[in-house]
């Protein structure tokens, strides 16, 4: 084959080509299959309405959390020119999807000489281009196939800046290289952790030459222009992400932590388990087989210093990635696949190149193998593109019921500005101001940031005029994880129904307005002193100064305190009872602060209220409120400190007419 090559290059080449271009069109057109179908989700969301500031404003917005803003100039100019649709947005991540496919084709190209690097880029291509984990984040409007572009380009550069020959040769692929590194890190702060691998493998470089007084003069100028270009937002990142916590993202074991990136990184995060199953093994032994026998025929190739080195950045890209990121996690747990999906151009390449080793058994089989791991991926892009089970939202379910139900009259209050108000128009995306009047056919919806201590008053401002109020929230709000929102309304009007939608639940209320919402009147003082260092200050309830309506909920508010550091997680059982010590009624809830922190994170000092309902019997009376304090885990009740028990009375409520 290689005589062959040798005379008729051209034609061998535009063979190469042909193959590439077609591979390339066929995975295109797969990423604007569906483009907008699903909804544009919360980080999308917020990605557009952050890309549509003016550049100044990019810089410095809060929204960005703990992203640098080089994504979100290139989606400002993108969205400048296309608009700010689903498809138009997301068309950018397709585009550097494409783009991060067709570098990962250079990367395995320059693994081996001749006809086997052809081979191996093409096969790279096909499993990079066609592979579930990249059609996901092609079509969202979010940073990753962007920050891969970057990556790869960047890796490409650092081989041609060590094996440049001419010095000024050199210093151009050496500044490209930075440049690279800095896009990469204002695209991403995650790409950090790749970085960090290849600073490895530029070090064992510079040592191992005759000049290493050179060479590391060079790495130092390197990464002082590397770190210059990008210190803006890294000074930023060093305040944000230290203080990054996000509890959903946990600490998963050695072996669910390579289970679920293997998963994630070959079959895709979607489709059925069943796939996997059996795909899983696929695609440990035919990569790995094929390395294997890679290795044995490539032997020679990999005698050239440049090959073996190429080799050595790629794998410790990938494995040295994935250590240094679990080792991270150890630390500061937030762990997702996409935080180090910055290793799958290294993956694809070194698993097109591994296939290449099957050439020794059978010329065709490199294909055949690759086409077998590429239809093992079916079932996960069919999901991904076809099956509603998959997507994250249904904002626009949820937006059609509203406008088939909700009237003029009412108002619509959201627990998240995004995604919900890329889809209704009489919104304001203002944190304080109350909704256009426009268009006056379409009920008004308003964010709502639910602080306790000042949501009553908020209520009034926005929902005292309401007949209805419908309260939307985004899958488990984090914004009322204490329930206040639908403890006032449920107190102050009637609860008609609920209804869910894929990432959200719908609850409606009926009000007579105009309504006055109060979490409390008047607070008495209660000095119930418990272990574990807490104690209940004071309480307010309805039917407390003036009867409440019997057969209707009553609401109750607690203040509590931390008086020293507790080791618990605290819940609080909340009871209502008859003259005889009969149970009627209870409302059980954890124990949250105003940061929406359990016990175990309370500072000494630190007070926080609590809303409980507690339905009220028919019959009219006086009954007893009473309450335990018990632990979360282990159940077990909290006592007093002075002994007196562990359920005390904390006063008595009315219910009338």
């Amino acid at each position: 084959m290689v005589r062959q090559e040798g005379r008729d290059p051209v034609k061998t080449r535009k063979a190469e080509w042909a193959v590439a271009i077609l591979i390339l069109l066929g995975a295109w057109t797969l990423y604007l299959q569906r483009l907008d179908a699903q909804d544009i989700w919360w980080d999308e969301a917020r990605n557009i309405e952050v890309a549509t500031r003016s550049l100044s404003q990019i810089a410095g917005a809060p929204e960005l959390d703990i992203h640098p803003p080089l994504y979100f100039y290139g989606l400002h100019l993108w969205t400048s020119l296309l608009g700010t649709t689903a498809f138009a947005t997301r068309l950018f991540s397709a585009c550097f999807g494409l783009l991060a496919a067709a570098l990962t084709y250079r990367l395995a190209r320059g693994l081996a000489p001749g006809t086997t690097g052809r081979l191996s880029g093409l096969l790279a291509l096909g499993l990079a281009a066609f592979s579930p984990f990249l059609l996901a984040e092609a079509q969202e409007t979010r940073m990753y196939t962007f920050a891969w572009t970057l990556l790869a380009a960047g890796a490409l550069t650092v081989w041609q800046a060590v094996q440049a020959r001419s010095k000024r040769g050199a210093w151009l692929w050496w500044l490209a290289f930075a440049v690279l590194s800095a896009a990469s890190l204002l695209a991403h702060y995650a790409t950090a952790l790749i970085l960090a691998t290849w600073a490895l493998w530029l070090l064992a470089w510079a040592l191992r030459g005759p000049d290493r007084l050179a060479r590391l003069g060079t790495l130092a100028l390197v990464g002082l222009a590397t770190l210059l270009l990008c210190l803006p937002a890294l000074l930023t990142a060093m305040r944000q992400i230290p203080g990054y916590q996000n509890p959903n993202l946990t600490l998963p074991g050695v072996g669910d932590y390579l289970g679920q990136l293997a998963r994630a990184f070959t079959l895709g995060e979607y489709g059925p388990s069943a796939a996997w199953t059996w795909g899983r093994w696929l695609w440990l032994l035919l990569p790995l087989g094929g390395a294997m026998l890679a290795l044995c025929e490539q032997a020679l190739a990999l005698r050239e210093p440049h090959r073996r080195s190429n080799l050595a950045l790629l794998l410790l890209w990938l494995f040295g990635g994935l250590a240094v990121y679990y080792l991270l996690l150890t630390r500061q747990s937030a762990f997702n696949p996409r935080y180090i999906s910055f290793a799958l151009p290294a993956l694809w390449a070194l698993a097109g190149w591994a296939l290449t080793g099957w050439r020794r058994l059978f010329k065709p089989l490199p294909w055949i193998l690759a086409v077998v791991l590429l239809a093992v991926s079916i079932p996960s892009l069919h999901a991904d593109l076809t099956d509603p089970q998959y997507y994250h939202v249904d904002t626009r379910g949820v937006v059609s019921w509203l406008q088939d139900y909700a009237t003029t009259k009412d108002i619509v209050l959201v627990d998240q500005r995004y995604p919900f108000g890329f889809y209704w128009q009489r919104w304001d995306s203002s944190a304080h101001g109350l909704p256009p009047a426009e268009p006056a056919d379409q009920p008004p919806a308003q964010y709502l940031f639910v602080d306790l201590n000042q949501v009553d008053e908020r209520l009034t401002e926005l929902a005292g005029d309401a007949h209805r109020v419908y309260w939307v929230t985004w899958f488990e709000s984090d914004i009322d994880p204490r329930g206040s929102v639908p403890a006032l309304l449920d107190t102050h009007g009637e609860r008609l129904g609920e209804q869910d939608f894929r990432g959200y639940k719908v609850r409606w209320w009926q009000l007579q307005p105009p309504t006055q919402f109060n979490t409390a009147q008047e607070f008495q003082t209660l000095n119930l002193h418990f272990e574990s260092g807490i104690t209940l200050l004071e309480g307010d309830w309805q039917g407390r100064l003036t009867p409440a309506a019997a057969g209707r909920p009553a609401l109750v508010t607690l203040h509590w305190r931390a008086d020293g550091p507790t080791s618990r997680p605290l819940k609080v059982s909340l009871r209502l009872r008859d003259g005889d010590g009969a149970m009627l009624a209870q409302d059980d809830r954890v124990l949250l602060n105003d940061r929406h922190l359990r016990t175990t994170s309370w500072q000494p000092g630190e007070t926080a209220l609590a809303v409980y309902t507690l339905a009220l019997p028919p019959e009219l009376g006086t009954y007893g409120l009473t309450l335990v304090l018990y632990d979360e885990e282990s159940l077990e009740a909290v006592g007093q400190r002075d002994g007196s028990g562990v359920e005390p009375e904390i006063g008595a409520l009315r219910a009338g007419q």
